[in-house]
């Protein structure tokens, strides 16, 4: 009883997950959407997401945060172009950066 409640759970966790990554888009690229940048939703920056029209910044990607276990939501940016709505600046990838 115990192995299928830990399934259950292994499951419920990683549905969401898979189901994100079931879309017709090339696996290899990791951002949900193209995020243009005016959102929509109401999601804040580094709030986990799986599309970019939950998030306030409309750009929801996994791609530049490999530490993070889900997509969330950020702002693009680099050296040359900060972004004034990351508050830590801008990480080598071109995206907002985390606080460590």
């Amino acid at each position: 009883m115990r192995i299928l409640r830990r399934l259950i759970l292994a499951l419920t966790l990683l549905l969401p997950l898979a189901l994100a990554g079931c879309g017709g888009s090339d696996p290899g690229n990791l951002m949900m959407t193209d995020g243009g940048g005016d959102g929509g939703g109401n999601l804040a920056l580094f709030a986990a997401c799986t599309d970019n029209s939950q998030c306030m910044s409309g750009l929801c990607t996994q791609q530049s945060y490999d530490r993070s276990p889900t997509p969330i939501c950020t702002y693009q940016c680099d050296a040359s172009d900060m972004n004034p709505l990351c508050p830590m600046g801008c990480n080598p990838k071109g995206y907002c950066k985390q606080a460590n």
